[in-house]
C-alpha cells in the first residue's frame, strides 16, 4: 500500500529512468535479492552531483508509465538491463533506484518480511537506533511521519540496511530494563537507617518523626516530599551546595513538578559528630563513627501539600505517581517523605553541569580581606528556558557559603523567585533555599509593582523601578552592618552583602533593548552568559558578552552551558507555575513578629490550605479613609472611566503601595461619585519608584456601593505593615480560576462556600457560546514541509 509521498517518489523514480546514462546500465543491480551486484552498483549513486543533476523531464510520460495499475507491477519486477536508458546530457545514477524495493510494499511475501522486520526492530529499538544514528546512512530511510535524512549523508555507507515506515515511539527509554538509579544508598534498618523517637522538647517540630541516615562516600539519596535536613557529621552536597556539619536545619521542598535535589555524601573530612540538643542512642552514635556522613531527616508539616487540592493541575505533586505509588519501597518512618531508588518519567533529578560549579567557584572571594570586601554584583543573562532562574538560585546558595547574607534582585516579572509575578523586588537571604519558587514566598526588603508578567506595556516604569532598587541596594544594603556578631566557628564575611541579579528571557526586539539597559543600570562585576538552546535567540545579547563596560576594567564574563529541560517539564507550563505562585502567596502565613534584622526578608513558614479564599474572613476598610489614591496601570487601563472603576476593581489583584509623605500627586476630585470616595484619577501615572515601595499583594474580595465605600481585602501581609499601605495599584494580573472555587465541595455538589454555583459572582458555569466555544478539532493527517 502506497502513501501519498511514496507514490510521488515512485513516479519520480520511474520518470528518471529514461534520462540515465549508458554507463549506469553496466553498473545497475540486476535484482534486489542478489547482494553481489547491488554492492557493486551502490557506489554509482553514493556521490550525486547537485550541479550536474538534470531536472525532471517535462515531456508527457508514456501510456505504460502513466497507468497506475501496471506501474506498480513493473516497479517490482524490474531487472538490471531494463532499469536504465540512455540519458540526454549527463551520466548519473538514480538516487531512488537503490531503495525502490523498499518504497513499494504490496505483495504478500513482502508484507510478511516487513512484519518480521518490524517485530525485530521493535524488539531491539533501543540498541538499533543509536547504532543507526552513529553512521551516515548510505540509503536514505524515510517515512510520512518522519523527516528525511540530509542528502549530504548519502555518501558514507553503501551497505546500510534501511527500515521503512518504522513508527518512532513518543518517549523511548534507552534501556527500559535498567532504569536510571537515583539513590545508590542501600537502606538497611538499624544498620545505616535509624528511626528515632520524638524528642521530649517543648517545640512542635521536635515532636515529629526523625530518621538518621549513615552514608558512605559518593552515596546518593533521592527523596520526594517536604522535610528538614540537619548534617550531624561530615559533609554532604544538596543540589550541588556544600553543607558541612552544623546546627543549621535546612527546609527542603521536593515536589514532582520540579527537578528533585539529590543528597550526595562527600569524602570524609575533619568533621566531628555534632549531636546538637538531640540525645542519640548508643548504637546510633557507635555506627555513626564508622560512616563518612550522618544526616538527620525530620518531618515538615507546613500545609504546602494542600496547594495541590486548591490548584488541581498540581494534585498530589508531593506524592509519587499513581503507577508507582503501590510499588514496594523502603519506609523511612517519615510521613509524606518517600525514598526514590530509581528515576521515573515524571520525577527527574536536578542536574548541575560542571561548568556551573566552575563558574560559581571563580567568583568566591579569597581569604584576603581587601578582596573579600570589594563590590560584587553578579548578573545572569540568557534566552528563555535556558536555566537562568535555576543558576541564579544555585549561585546565591553558593555565595552563602562565604557570605553571611546575599541580596537577590529579581528582574524577571514573569517567573519571580521570591514573590508572585508582576513585581521587581530586592530580597536579602541568610540561609540557602532548597525548593521551587512557590515554596518560599517572602516579604521583600523593597519592591515595586509593575502589574503584568511582561514589561511590554510599561517599559519606562520597569526601568525606573530597577534603577531605584539598585540605588537602594548600594545605599542601604551593600555595606550594611549586621546586628549580631558572627559565630566563632562561622568564618563567613559579614562586612559586605553581594548581589545576584536574575534577568528576563525576552532577548529579542524591545526585550533585548530593555535587557541591555538593565545591564547598563546595574553595572555588574561578574557577568554569567547562558548560551541558549535555540538558534533564533539574538546573539547580540542572548549568548554573546556585552560590549558595555560597567566598571573601569569591565565585568568578568563567564560562559555557562544551558540545562536541557526534562520531557516531563512540558506537562506544566509557565502559566501553571505562575498560577501556583499566586495561590501559594495568597494562602501563605508569614511570621507575625518582625525579623531579627531589618535587612532580612521574611519567608513564609506555613500555608493555610484548609480553607479556600472564598471562605476566609477578609479585612474590611473604608476606601475613602484607608487609601489616598487608586491607580490603574497596564494596557487599556487608561480607558476605565470613573463610573466603572468599581467593576474593574472587583475580584482584582492589587498592589499595596506605601509612599513617602508629600510625594503623592493628587488632583482635585469631584465631591460626588464613587471615584471621589476612592480617589481615582483616570490615566494617572504610577507612583515614583524612588519615593514608594510595594509591601505586597492583596485580593479585592468585594467593594460595596455604600456611602462609605467598604472594601474587603484578602492579603497575607502582616498587620504591622498594612498601616503604611495608602495606595492601591491595580494591574493586569488576575486571580486564577482555581482560587475562586471551593475545593472542599468541588467533587461533590459543587457549592462554593455554602452557596449554589449559579449564585456565585465572577463565575459562569456551563458550555461556552459564540465563536471558539466548541471543542477544537485537531487534524493529524497533515504533513510538515520537512516530512515531504
Amino acid at each position: 500500500m502506497l502513501s501519498a509521498v511514496a507514490a510521488r517518489k515512485a513516479r519520480l523514480a520511474q520518470s528518471q529512468t529514461r534520462t540515465l546514462a549508458p554507463e549506469a546500465k553496466a553498473t545497475a543491480a540486476p535484482s534486489p535479492s542478489s547482494p553481489e551486484p547491488q554492492a557493486k552498483a551502490a557506489p554509482a549513486a553514493t556521490k550525486p552531483s547537485s550541479s550536474s543533476q538534470k531536472p525532471p523531464s517535462k515531456r508527457k510520460p508514456s501510456t505504460s508509465a502513466g497507468n497506475p495499475s501496471t506501474k506498480k507491477k513493473k516497479s517490482q519486477h524490474r531487472k538490471g538491463p531494463q532499469d536504465s536508458q540512455p540519458g540526454r546530457y549527463f551520466a548519473q545514477a538514480d538516487a531512488f533506484k537503490t531503495q525502490e524495493d523498499l518504497i513499494v510494499v504490496d505483495e504478500s511475501d513482502s508484507e510478511s518480511s516487513a512484519a518480521s522486520s518490524s517485530a525485530e526492530s521493535d524488539k531491539d529499538w533501543a540498541r538499533a537506533r543509536p547504532a543507526a544514528q552513529s553512521k551516515a546512512a548510505g540509503k536514505r530511510a524515510w517515512s510520512p511521519s518522519a523527516p528525511l535524512a540530509d542528502s549530504s549523508d548519502e555518501e558514507q555507507e553503501e551497505d546500510e540496511q534501511v527500515l521503512l515506515d518504522v513508527s518512532t515511539p513518543a518517549a523511548v527509554d534507552p534501556s527500559p530494563d535498567t532504569p536510571t538509579v537515583l539513590s545508590t544508598f542501600q537502606p538497611i534498618l538499624d544498620q545505616n537507617v535509624f528511626r528515632l523517637p520524638p524528642s521530649q522538647s517543648s517545640s512542635s517540630n521536635s515532636r515529629q518523626g526523625r530518621t538518621v541516615l549513615l552514608l558512605r562516600a559518593s552515596e546518593s539519596v533521592a527523596l520526594l516530599g517536604a522535610y528538614t535536613l540537619t548534617v550531624l557529621r561530615g559533609a554532604v552536597s544538596l543540589g550541588g551546595i556544600l553543607l558541612p556539619a552544623s546546627s543549621t536545619t535546612y527546609p527542603v521542598f521536593a515536589p514532582r513538578s520540579s527537578p528533585l535535589p539529590i543528597i550526595q555524601c562527600l569524602p570524609r573530612r575533619a568533621f566531628q559528630l555534632n549531636t546538637l540538643d538531640v540525645v542519640l542512642p548508643a548504637n546510633v552514635a557507635e555506627a555513626a563513627s564508622n560512616s563518612d556522613a550522618a544526616i538527620m531527616l525530620q518531618e515538615l508539616h507546613t500545609g504546602i501539600e494542600g496547594l495541590g487540592r486548591i490548584c488541581r493541575t498540581f494534585d498530589g505533586f508531593f506524592a509519587p505517581s499513581r503507577w508507582w505509588r503501590n510499588q514496594a519501597r523502603f519506609d523511612l518512618g517519615l510521613d509524606h517523605v518517600y525514598f526514590l531508588p530509581f528515576q521515573t518519567p515524571d520525577m527527574p533529578p536536578l542536574v548541575i553541569p560542571p561548568t556551573w560549579t566552575k563558574a560559581t567557584s571563580a567568583v568566591l572571594p579569597s581569604s584576603n580581606e581587601d578582596v573579600a570586601t570589594q563590590r560584587r554584583v553578579c548578573l545572569i543573562k540568557g534566552p528563555k528556558n535556558a536555566g537562568k532562574s535555576t543558576f541564579a538560585k544555585f549561585l546565591m546558595n553558593t555565595l552563602l557559603s562565604r557570605y553571611r547574607r546575599v541580596a537577590y534582585l529579581e528582574c524577571d516579572i514573569g517567573q519571580s523567585e521570591f514573590t508572585p509575578g508582576g513585581m521587581v523586588s530586592l530580597n536579602v537571604v541568610e540561609k540557602p533555599v532548597f525548593g521551587p519558587p512557590f515554596s518560599h514566598p517572602s516579604i521583600p526588603f523593597t519592591a515595586h509593582y509593575i502589574g503584568a508578567t511582561s514589561p511590554r506595556s510599561s517599559p519606562s516604569h520597569y526601568l525606573d523601578s530597577i534603577q531605584a532598587l539598585v540605588q537602594q541596594y548600594e545605599i542601604d544594603v551593600q555595606n550594611a552592618i549586621l546586628d549580631e556578631e558572627p559565630h566563632e566557628e562561622d568564618g563567613r564575611i559579614s562586612s559586605m552583602i553581594p548581589l545576584v541579579v536574575n534577568t528576563m528571557g525576552w532577548t529579542k526586539g524591545l526585550g533585548a533593548d530593555l535587557a541591555r539597559k538593565v545591564e547598563e543600570i546595574i553595572g555588574p562585576t561578574d557577568l554569567f552568559s547562558i548560551v541558549g538552546v535555540s538558534q533564533d535567540d539574538e546573539p547580540a545579547y542572548g549568548s554573546a558578552p556585552s560590549q558595555i563596560p560597567a566598571h573601569v576594567h569591565g565585568p568578568r564574563v563567564h560562559l555557562v552551558e544551558t540545562v536541557h529541560s526534562h520531557p516531563s517539564a512540558s506537562h506544566y507550563t509557565a502559566a501553571d507555575h505562575r498560577n501556583l505562585s499566586i495561590l501559594s502567596y495568597l494562602h501563605a502565613i508569614f511570621p507575625r513578629e518582625a525579623p531579627p534584622s531589618p535587612y532580612v526578608s521574611a519567608i513564609a513558614t506555613a500555608w493555610n490550605t484548609t480553607t479556600p479564599l472564598c471562605a476566609q474572613a477578609p479585612y474590611e476598610v473604608d476606601g475613602s479613609v484607608a487609601f489616598d489614591k487608586l491607580i490603574l496601570t497596564g494596557a487599556g487601563m487608561e480607558d476605565v472611566v470613573p463610573d466603572n472603576v468599581h467593576r474593574a476593581l472587583n475580584c482584582a489583584i492589587v498592589g499595596l503601595v506605601s509612599c513617602e509623605p508629600g510625594t503623592l500627586e493628587t488632583d482635585a476630585q469631584p465631591e460626588d461619585g464613587l471615584s471621589a470616595r476612592l480617589a481615582y484619577e483616570q490615566g494617572a501615572p504610577p507612583p515614583l519608584p524612588t519615593a514608594s515601595r510595594c509591601l505586597g499583594l492583596a485580593l479585592v474580595r468585594a467593594i460595596g456601593p455604600g456611602p462609605k465605600t467598604p472594601v474587603q481585602l484578602l492579603t497575607p501581609v502582616p498587620p504591622p505593615l498594612l498601616s503604611s499601605a495608602r495606595v492601591l495599584m491595580m494591574g493586569e494580573l488576575q486571580l486564577p480560576v482555581w482560587g475562586m472555587l471551593d475545593f472542599r465541595t468541588l467533587d461533590d455538589s459543587g457549592e462554593i462556600a455554602g452557596y449554589e454555583r449559579g449564585k456565585v459572582p465572577y463565575l459562569r458555569w456551563g458550555k461556552g457560546e459564540g465563536a471558539g466555544g466548541e471543542r477544537r478539532r485537531v487534524r493529524r493527517n497533515l504533513m510538515r514541509k520537512g516530512q515531504m
